[in-house]
Formats: structure tokens, C-alpha cells, sequence
């Protein structure tokens, strides 16, 4: 997707599931030839664990036909290993659609019967082995960070707090992004490129940031933590499309603040709106025409 096509709208999967229920769809659908929407692989993964076979290849189909021809963006984490691919070629510019993940979810945009029984499960396993890994991760780091907060340690009074002090930590950086650095390229991070690496696409800032995210609520916070009460793995995952488009929908109540959170630390902030918000500003569009 070229970063000059003009309002780019990111439905979330909760969005997808609004819009084909809602009673105004085709008037939507009319109204939205102004709107370039940017399908993700994210979203379809998720749509592609639908249960019910005929609701599953409807949302397939509807997300084809809004989406055009545009291809879904690649799934952060492989968004984020082509960026370090990109960064050791040194390429001028960085195709965010790529990968097998990218690729399989433009398949199902074109042959949505594909996405059959057999797919699904195979789509249900993958959204629940990244929720759990996000949950015994942080479950772990609460009980570490427990004995930690009772030695004296201040706890961070914020997420925000939290993200300003491990961002001025380069050595802590450096601890994060090379492993995933090294996975993508087979060699390690040059030290001193870490700032140049992480400059290079600023889906890297939202992308640490959606983990940041998710260590606060979970592990650190002294209310409402866990994975129960906060947005799971895959809705903190969206923060890293937050630079790929002006409007990112989402209709999941926790997911929208957490992301509005995270969007001020983008360079260039995304409008995240409700899917009754964005709904109500598509139904207005042309009505006096």
C-alpha cells in the first residue's frame, strides 16, 4: 500500500463483524468509494477461526469486495522481520504486504471457499497459541516484578510512564530487538545500529509499544491486570498498523483505549474510532448529493 493513497481506513475484526451485520450495509458500501480500506492478514486470520462455515465466507467475501484490490498487510511480527530484512539489503523502500502470511490471507480474499473446516482449526489454534503466549509471559513477569516492587522499586504510576523510562534504556532496547533482529537475518545486531534499525519504519515504535502495552496492564498495574480484564495478543497487535493508515475502526471497547494510548506516541497519529463513530461519518458521506 503506497503511503500516498489518501484516507486509508484499517478495519479491526470486530469491525468486519459490526459492518456485515449492520442494516445500512449497502448504503456503507456505496458511500465508501471515497475510502481506500486496507484489509491486514491479522484480520483475516482471526475471521478465517470463525466457527460457522457460511459467516466466515461471508466476511471473506465482504472484505474482497471493500478491500478491492488491495493486498492485506502482513501480520506484525512478520511486518517486523521484513523490516529487518529490508534494513540489512538496505532497501529504499520496504513492501509491507509480503510473506507467507500476507500471502495466505490474499488467497482467502480470492478463494474464500478455501478456508474451509480444516483451515479453520488450523487459524483457531494460531489466535490461541499467541494468547497464550502473551499470558504466560506476563503472568511470569508478574510474579518476578512482585518481589521486585516489594524491595523498593517504584512502580511505574502509568503505562505512559512506563514507556518513557524503558525508551530512554537503549541497553534494554538493544535486549529486545536484537533476538527478533537476529531470527530475521541469522546474525546479530551491530550495537550501534540499534537507533538506525529502529528509525528505519515507524511500525517498529507501535509495534514495542503494544508489548509495553501489555506488560502494564498485565503485570504491572495494581488493578484490573491480567489478560481477562485488558486486550488480548492479537487486538495490542494492531498498534503497529497504526502508521499505515488515517483511521484505524475497531468496535472492542478495551482495544480502543489501549490503542488510543499508544497512537500518541506515532509520528503520524491514526484517528481511532469506534465502529458506531466511523459507521455514522460513512452513513453522512454524499447524502445531500
Amino acid at each position: 500500500m503506497a503511503s500516498d493513497i489518501p484516507n486509508k481506513h484499517i478495519l479491526d475484526t470486530s469491525a468486519w463483524n459490526h459492518l456485515i451485520d449492520d442494516p445500512d450495509l449497502h448504503l456503507i458500501l456505496e458511500n465508501l468509494c471515497s475510502v481506500a480500506i486496507v484489509p491486514t492478514a491479522l484480520a483475516i486470520a482471526e475471521i478465517g477461526a470463525t466457527e460457522d462455515p457460511e459467516r466466515r465466507l461471508a466476511l471473506l467475501r465482504l472484505i474482497k469486495t471493500v478491500g478491492k484490490d488491495n493486498r492485506p498487510l502482513a501480520t506484525p511480527n512478520q511486518l517486523i522481520i521484513a523490516a529487518c530484512r529490508g534494513y540489512v539489503r538496505r532497501d529504499r523502500s520496504l513492501t509491507l504486504n509480503a510473506g507467507n502470511d500476507a500471502e495466505g490471507a490474499w488467497i482467502a480474499l480470492n478463494k474464500p471457499e478455501l478456508a474451509d473446516g480444516a483451515a479453520q482449526c488450523v487459524a483457531l489454534e494460531f489466535n490461541k497459541e499467541r494468547e497464550n503466549i502473551l499470558r504466560e509471559f506476563t503472568e511470569g513477569l508478574r510474579r518476578a516484578l512482585k518481589a521486585v516492587f516489594e524491595n523498593g522499586v517504584e512502580r511505574p504510576r502509568s503505562m505512559g510512564s512506563l514507556i518513557r523510562h524503558y525508551a530512554k534504556n537503549d541497553d534494554f532496547l538493544y535486549e529486545v530487538v536484537n533476538p527478533i533482529y537476529e531470527r530475521a537475518v541469522g546474525q546479530p545486531l551491530v550495537r550501534s545500529e540499534l537507533w538506525s534499525l529502529l528509525n528505519s519504519l515507524p511500525h517498529w515504535r507501535m509495534f514495542l509499544m503494544g508489548y509495553a502495552c501489555a506488560i502494564y496492564q498485565r503485570a504491572v498495574k495494581q488493578q484490573g491486570f491480567g489478560h481477562g480484564n485488558n486486550p488480548g495478543h492479537l487486538d495490542l497487535w494492531s498498534a503497529t498498523y497504526l502508521p499505515s493508515c488515517d483511521v484505524f475502526v475497531t468496535a472492542d471497547k478495551r482495544q480502543r483505549r489501549a490503542l488510543r494510548i499508544l497512537n500518541k506516541g506515532s509520528a503520524s497519529p491514526a484517528s481511532i474510532k469506534s465502529y458506531r463513530e466511523w459507521r455514522e461519518t460513512i452513513v453522512s458521506l454524499h447524502k445531500d448529493v
